[in-house]
């Protein structure tokens, strides 16, 4: 009777015939060219992608694909309430144990029911009883932001679902007031000359900590003695929104196109410009389109939201 050849070995053969160096040693596996394992060399898909773990059991004749006795040690995700791009990135550090060095997917999914993958990567010929790191910025596989939810990071060999690593909950922004604020003027609101109030102000004790609601480039600052006081324009990272912080206590400690992550700090909150008359505030405004490119929209529906986690 021939062997059983599993789904896997299927597609390594096709892989490895394609290149035209396909060469099977004594059944035992299969050899194929490759760009000395970095990221284009060709590699067996993860499991969800040839078979579910039942169909690949019964094609070898065991209860699961082998993995090398692979076993995840200790392993832990800091931190575990996280913000896309922020200031303290997202970290996994694992170890294993194996009979061998092995390569390893790590994937990001989420949790409850499904658990789809958002982002993987494949790790190779990693050797165990070693600490391994693997960092993660909120992206999702195509680079867009991961939306807001409940994470889980999983490793485990090639052909494996992998085992539950540390999970974290991810957002995408944060509030810019790192203290007790209110709420006060709101977005809309008439003012002298005919023009309208653009933002949404947050009154707070002056030097109070201002943070980066959204992470990006700086690109621009200044001072507007009559209006906005000391003031920072953020390009928001992996959107088109510009962030608009105002009335600055003094000038931001950022430059002219210096990136910022999310919770890095902007400034402090002052009475400049024309808060001189009034109280110690931040003035946010948020453009969609960028600053001055189409018309802002009232932050207060997502500064409450951001609040509500910050």
């Amino acid at each position: 009777m021939k062997p059983l050849v599993t789904v896997e070995r299927r597609w390594q053969i096709a892989i490895a015939t394609a290149a035209g160096v396909a060469t099977i040693c004594g059944g035992a596996g299969v050899a194929y060219a490759g760009g000395g394992g970095g990221l284009g060399s060709p590699s067996p898909p993860e499991l969800s992608d040839v078979a579910d773990a039942g169909t690949l059991a019964r094609a070898t004749g065991s209860k699961r694909p082998t993995g090398a006795g692979f076993a995840l040690g200790r392993s832990r995700v800091n931190p575990e309430t996280a913000f896309f791009d922020g200031e303290r990135p997202i970290r996994l550090r694992y170890s294993f144990r194996a009979q061998r060095r092995l390569d390893l997917v790590i994937r990001v999914v989420e949790r409850g029911e499904g658990g789809q993958t958002v982002r993987r990567w494949l790790e190779r010929d990693l050797s165990p009883a070693r600490i391994h790191r693997r960092r993660w910025d909120g992206r999702l596989q195509d680079g867009d932001p991961a939306p807001d939810g409940a994470y889980a990071f999983r490793v485990g060999p090639v052909g494996h679902a992998g085992t539950p690593a540390g999970k974290l909950a991810l957002h995408d922004h944060l509030f810019p007031v790192a203290g007790a604020h209110a709420y006060g003027d709101p977005f809309g609101e008439p003012r002298s000359g005919g023009r309208v109030h653009e933002g949404q102000d947050l009154p707070a004790a002056c030097g109070t900590p201002l943070v980066a609601s959204r992470g990006g480039r700086v690109q621009a600052q200044g001072y507007s003695d009559a209006l906005y006081g000391h003031w920072v324009l953020v390009d928001g990272l992996a959107s088109q929104r510009d962030y608009f912080y105002a009335h600055l206590q003094a000038p931001t400690p950022l430059a002219d196109g210096e990136r910022v992550h999310t919770g890095e700090p902007v400034g402090a909150v002052g009475m400049t410009g024309n808060a001189r008359s009034e109280f110690c505030q931040l003035h946010l405004e948020l453009w969609p389109a960028g600053y001055r490119n189409g018309n802002p929209e009232d932050p207060a529906p997502l500064l409450r939201a951001w609040d509500e986690f910050s």
